[in-house]
């Protein structure tokens, strides 16, 4: 197993619903379960602290950064604006943090929103849910299919240069097409592909489909892939057997220096926690020269996400 020394964590969710509404958290939402899941063992708050002490548990690990993902508050600028405060405590306990926020590139405020969010100094993306289950409506955040293929949807994107920032486009494995063409269309853009694109698929045919759009997708240099939240690709039982191939081939693909990895906390306290996520992710990267690994796990989100001040 190959331990990295220091990390950098690509992807995960502070949160306090005490602050900022979720509404997932008032009532019972089956389009949030179809992700994950029952989840009432997840917790209302989860702080930069409790993640802290996640790490301290599983022993030998050493946090020096994490990307804050928005978390689907009803208030996008009020929970980042709230990340923001989080981050600024954060610094002292030695833990850096990046902000990603939701945007939606189809409103017609998104100008006005960017000016807002560009108050925030450790916001360096945001982030558009494009995802479109064809058979099932639950697993649906995109207000149609092929939205991307709007051109008032693709008009808006060339905003997030005059702020600096990256784009993340969460979309599935079948939707890699559109999200090929868009990125081929901006490449002085740069944009994050989640969960290893998403697959849904997991045969061996929609595998070898997807490794031809990831190829495709890897011919862009302008794209950096986030390997996290696997339990939501392979179940909450998930086995490193079940997600080994499908790593692999992303790195192969993608390259060592363009992969960065995340834990997906609190979601993946839900399945196997963050000392066994690490874990597995040291079984798959067991080939890797320790070099290799810290670029994956340190480096990459560090020149992708992190501010300069």
């Amino acid at each position: 197993m190959t331990t990295p020394q220091r990390i950098i964590d690509s992807h995960l969710h502070f949160f306090d619903h005490t602050q900022n509404t979720h509404p997932f958290f008032e009532r019972r939402d089956p389009g949030f379960e179809a992700f994950v899941g029952n989840y009432d063992a997840l917790p209302r708050r989860f702080l930069p602290a409790d993640y802290l002490a996640a790490v301290a548990d599983a022993g030998g690990y050493r946090a020096e950064g994490a990307v804050w993902h928005e978390f689907l508050s009803t208030d996008a600028y009020k929970e980042a604006a709230w990340a923001q405060q989080q981050a600024n405590e954060s610094e002292r306990s030695g833990l850096r943090i990046a902000l990603c926020a939701l945007v939606e590139f189809l409103d017609p405020e998104l100008e006005a929103k960017l000016d807002r969010y560009a108050s925030l100094p450790n916001l360096t993306a945001v982030r558009e849910h494009v995802i479109w289950d064809d058979t099932n409506p639950l697993r649906r955040f995109a207000t149609r299919p092929h939205v991307m293929r709007d051109p008032a949807w693709s008009k808006q994107l060339p905003l997030l240069k005059r702020y600096g920032l990256k784009c993340g486009l969460y979309a599935f494995a079948h939707q890699l097409p559109d999200v090929i063409e868009v990125v081929r269309k901006h490449p002085d853009i740069g944009f994050t592909s989640a969960l290893i694109g998403w697959p849904l698929d997991l045969s061996d045919e929609g595998f070898s489909r997807w490794k031809r759009n990831l190829a495709e997708l890897a011919a862009c240099d302008n794209v950096r892939m986030d390997v996290s939240a696997l339990e939501c690709l392979f179940g909450m039982q998930w086995r490193t057997e079940d997600a080994a191939r499908w790593v692999s081939t992303t790195i192969e693909t993608i390259g060592v220096s363009r992969c960065m990895f995340g834990s997906h906390m609190p979601i993946a306290g839900l399945s196997v926690g963050f000392a066994e996520v690490y874990r597995r992710y040291g079984e798959m990267l067991r080939e890797f020269s320790e070099s290799e690994v810290d670029e994956m796990f340190y480096g990459v989100a560090n020149r992708w996400f992190m501010p300069s001040r």
